[in-house]
């Protein structure tokens, strides 16, 4: 059985820790906040989480949450996107130029050739799991 976010939270705050912590926790971790930027902000001098509770408290959050890289690469997917609709338009449109300007073609298909290398750059590692932003 799959434990819930609003019962590791009645946990913690049944620990002793205050409610708006709990609180704010649970909502970096749904937003997909990184853990090391949780802990920190925690275990600061205004919150005063001691730092095994909040470590442990993300980790369960974390884990009933999906992990702590579940959103990690949907930027991936997005530069890829935006790249290769790029390469498309400027495909067309350097075959448009191809037999009017040569000079245009050249620089139309140097901008292609920039925007085919950007999109493999990003779309493998995205497939891959590996894009960090």
């Amino acid at each position: 059985m799959k434990i819930k976010l609003e019962e590791i939270k009645e946990k913690y705050v049944s620990l002793g820790v205050a409610e708006k912590n709990v609180d704010y926790a649970l909502n970096a971790v749904k937003a997909g906040t990184k853990k090391d930027f949780i802990i920190k902000n925690l275990t600061s001098d205004i919150r005063k989480v001691d730092a095994t509770t909040a470590n442990s408290m993300l980790d369960e959050m974390f884990t009933a949450n999906g992990g702590e890289f579940k959103y990690e690469n949907r930027g991936g997917y997005l530069y890829s996107t935006f790249y290769l609709i790029a390469i498309v338009a400027l495909g067309v449109v350097t075959f448009y130029f191809s037999k009017e300007n040569r000079s245009m073609q050249f620089k139309f298909g140097g901008a292609l050739l920039v925007f085919i290398v950007l999109f493999f750059r990003t779309f493998i590692p995205t497939i891959r799991g590996r894009f960090r932003e």
